[in-house]
Protein backbone atom coordinates (compact mmCIF):
# COMPACT_ATOMS: atom_id res chain seq x y z
CA UNK A 1 0.00 0.00 0.00
CA UNK A 2 1.60 3.24 -1.04
CA UNK A 3 2.40 5.72 2.12
CA UNK A 4 -0.55 7.63 3.10
CA UNK A 5 0.22 11.01 4.74
CA UNK A 6 -2.76 11.02 7.17
CA UNK A 7 -1.63 7.41 8.64
CA UNK A 8 -0.36 8.36 11.98
CA UNK A 9 1.45 6.50 14.35
CA UNK A 10 1.17 2.91 14.64
CA UNK A 11 -1.31 2.19 18.46
CA UNK A 12 -1.17 -1.17 18.43
CA UNK A 13 1.46 -3.31 16.07
CA UNK A 14 1.61 -7.05 15.05
CA UNK A 15 2.87 -8.55 17.83
CA UNK A 16 0.51 -6.70 20.36
CA UNK A 17 -2.60 -7.82 18.06
CA UNK A 18 -1.38 -11.06 18.94
CA UNK A 19 -0.78 -11.92 22.19
CA UNK A 20 -4.10 -9.73 23.07
CA UNK A 21 -6.07 -12.25 20.89
CA UNK A 22 -4.32 -15.21 22.28
CA UNK A 23 -4.81 -14.05 25.76
CA UNK A 24 -8.74 -13.11 24.49
CA UNK A 25 -8.77 -17.04 23.30
CA UNK A 26 -7.16 -18.33 26.66
CA UNK A 27 -10.04 -16.69 28.77
CA UNK A 28 -12.81 -17.59 26.12
CA UNK A 29 -11.58 -21.31 26.57
CA UNK A 30 -11.79 -21.51 29.75
CA UNK A 31 -15.27 -20.03 29.99
CA UNK A 32 -16.97 -21.82 27.22
CA UNK A 33 -14.88 -25.64 28.13
CA UNK A 34 -17.16 -28.16 27.41
CA UNK A 35 -19.27 -26.07 25.65
CA UNK A 36 -20.60 -25.71 22.27
CA UNK A 37 -21.31 -21.81 20.97
CA UNK A 38 -22.19 -19.79 18.26
CA UNK A 39 -19.86 -16.67 17.03
CA UNK A 40 -21.40 -14.09 15.49
CA UNK A 41 -19.29 -11.45 13.90
CA UNK A 42 -20.51 -8.16 12.51
CA UNK A 43 -19.09 -7.47 9.36
CA UNK A 44 -17.05 -6.07 7.87
CA UNK A 45 -14.64 -4.62 10.73
CA UNK A 46 -14.70 -7.41 12.38
CA UNK A 47 -13.34 -9.98 10.39
CA UNK A 48 -9.70 -9.89 10.91
CA UNK A 49 -10.44 -10.41 15.08
CA UNK A 50 -12.99 -12.71 14.37
CA UNK A 51 -10.56 -14.96 12.06
CA UNK A 52 -7.30 -14.61 14.40
CA UNK A 53 -9.43 -15.37 17.39
CA UNK A 54 -11.51 -18.45 16.57
CA UNK A 55 -8.29 -20.24 15.54
CA UNK A 56 -6.76 -20.27 18.79
CA UNK A 57 -10.85 -21.21 20.48
CA UNK A 58 -10.39 -25.15 21.52
CA UNK A 59 -14.72 -26.08 21.65
CA UNK A 60 -16.70 -26.31 18.93
CA UNK A 61 -18.14 -23.65 17.40
CA UNK A 62 -20.73 -22.17 14.41
CA UNK A 63 -19.77 -19.22 12.56
CA UNK A 64 -22.54 -16.62 11.63
CA UNK A 65 -22.52 -12.87 10.42
CA UNK A 66 -24.43 -9.82 11.00
CA UNK A 67 -24.01 -7.13 8.82
CA UNK A 68 -25.81 -3.57 9.70
CA UNK A 69 -25.90 0.00 8.20
CA UNK A 70 -26.77 3.21 9.69
CA UNK A 71 -28.77 5.75 8.16
CA UNK A 72 -26.15 8.39 9.49
CA UNK A 73 -22.70 7.97 8.56
CA UNK A 74 -21.54 11.20 10.48
CA UNK A 75 -22.08 8.96 13.82
CA UNK A 76 -24.05 5.83 15.51
CA UNK A 77 -26.71 8.02 16.52
CA UNK A 78 -28.52 7.46 13.24
CA UNK A 79 -30.56 4.26 12.55
CA UNK A 80 -29.69 0.69 13.04
CA UNK A 81 -30.55 -1.59 9.88
CA UNK A 82 -29.57 -4.76 9.80
CA UNK A 83 -28.62 -5.87 6.10
CA UNK A 84 -27.20 -9.23 6.39
CA UNK A 85 -29.02 -11.00 9.19
CA UNK A 86 -28.48 -14.82 11.25
CA UNK A 87 -28.55 -18.26 9.00
CA UNK A 88 -28.25 -20.42 12.43
CA UNK A 89 -30.88 -19.80 14.75
CA UNK A 90 -29.60 -18.87 18.45
CA UNK A 91 -32.49 -20.23 20.36
CA UNK A 92 -31.07 -22.24 23.51
CA UNK A 93 -27.70 -21.81 22.36
CA UNK A 94 -24.55 -19.68 23.79
CA UNK A 95 -23.50 -16.99 21.54
CA UNK A 96 -20.65 -14.62 21.75
CA UNK A 97 -21.24 -11.37 19.86
CA UNK A 98 -17.42 -10.80 18.10
CA UNK A 99 -16.74 -6.87 17.13
CA UNK A 100 -13.38 -5.03 16.68
CA UNK A 101 -14.80 -1.56 18.27
CA UNK A 102 -17.04 -0.34 20.43
CA UNK A 103 -17.66 3.41 20.20
CA UNK A 104 -20.68 4.75 21.58
CA UNK A 105 -22.10 1.76 22.29
CA UNK A 106 -25.82 2.73 20.95
CA UNK A 107 -24.94 -0.22 17.89
CA UNK A 108 -24.19 -3.31 20.28
CA UNK A 109 -27.13 -1.86 22.61
CA UNK A 110 -29.50 -2.66 19.67
CA UNK A 111 -27.62 -5.87 18.84
CA UNK A 112 -28.14 -7.54 22.53
CA UNK A 113 -32.23 -6.59 22.37
CA UNK A 114 -32.21 -7.95 19.18
CA UNK A 115 -30.51 -10.69 19.39
CA UNK A 116 -31.81 -11.62 23.27
CA UNK A 117 -35.42 -11.45 21.73
CA UNK A 118 -34.63 -14.78 19.64
CA UNK A 119 -33.74 -16.32 23.42
CA UNK A 120 -30.12 -17.66 23.63
CA UNK A 121 -28.85 -19.69 26.42
CA UNK A 122 -26.28 -16.86 26.73
CA UNK A 123 -25.33 -13.81 24.74
CA UNK A 124 -21.87 -12.23 25.59
CA UNK A 125 -19.77 -9.57 23.82
CA UNK A 126 -16.08 -9.95 22.72
CA UNK A 127 -14.36 -6.61 21.57
CA UNK A 128 -11.24 -5.67 20.35
CA UNK A 129 -10.85 -2.36 21.00
CA UNK A 130 -13.57 -0.29 23.60
CA UNK A 131 -14.15 3.40 23.04
CA UNK A 132 -13.72 4.59 26.79
CA UNK A 133 -14.41 8.34 25.93
CA UNK A 134 -17.64 8.27 23.27
CA UNK A 135 -19.62 5.24 25.54
CA UNK A 136 -23.14 6.77 25.42
CA UNK A 137 -24.49 3.36 26.67
CA UNK A 138 -22.94 1.31 29.38
CA UNK A 139 -22.94 -2.37 27.71
CA UNK A 140 -22.13 -5.93 29.40
CA UNK A 141 -18.73 -6.61 27.55
CA UNK A 142 -17.42 -9.87 28.91
CA UNK A 143 -14.50 -9.68 26.87
CA UNK A 144 -12.63 -6.96 26.00
CA UNK A 145 -8.96 -6.22 24.46
CA UNK A 146 -7.65 -2.82 24.05
CA UNK A 147 -9.25 0.74 25.86
CA UNK A 148 -8.40 3.39 23.64
CA UNK A 149 -9.46 6.85 23.34
CA UNK A 150 -11.33 9.03 20.36
CA UNK A 151 -8.60 9.11 17.95
CA UNK A 152 -9.81 7.85 14.05
CA UNK A 153 -8.10 4.77 14.03
CA UNK A 154 -7.69 2.23 11.25
CA UNK A 155 -6.09 -1.27 10.15
CA UNK A 156 -6.61 -5.17 11.27
CA UNK A 157 -11.03 -4.71 9.85
CA UNK A 158 -11.43 -0.33 10.82
CA UNK A 159 -11.55 1.22 7.80
CA UNK A 160 -11.69 5.13 6.77
CA UNK A 161 -13.80 4.88 3.48
CA UNK A 162 -13.35 0.80 3.26
CA UNK A 163 -9.67 1.66 2.86
CA UNK A 164 -7.03 0.19 5.39
CA UNK A 165 -8.54 -2.81 6.87
CA UNK A 166 -5.69 -5.01 5.54
CA UNK A 167 -3.14 -2.88 7.58
CA UNK A 168 -1.68 -5.63 10.32
CA UNK A 169 -1.65 -3.15 12.57
CA UNK A 170 -4.09 -0.63 14.23
CA UNK A 171 -2.71 2.85 13.00
CA UNK A 172 -4.31 6.46 14.04
CA UNK A 173 -5.72 8.41 11.32
CA UNK A 174 -5.70 12.46 10.54
CA UNK A 175 -8.78 13.12 9.39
Amino acid sequence: METDKNLGKIVFNETEISKKVGELAAQINKDYQGKEIIIVSILKSSLYFMTDLTRQLEMPLKLDFLEISHYSDEDDSGIIRVTRDLEFSIANKEVLIIENIIRTGLTQSYLLRNLKSRNPKSLNICSFLNNTEKKLVELPVHYNGFEVDDEYLVGYGLDYKEQYRNLPYIAEYQL
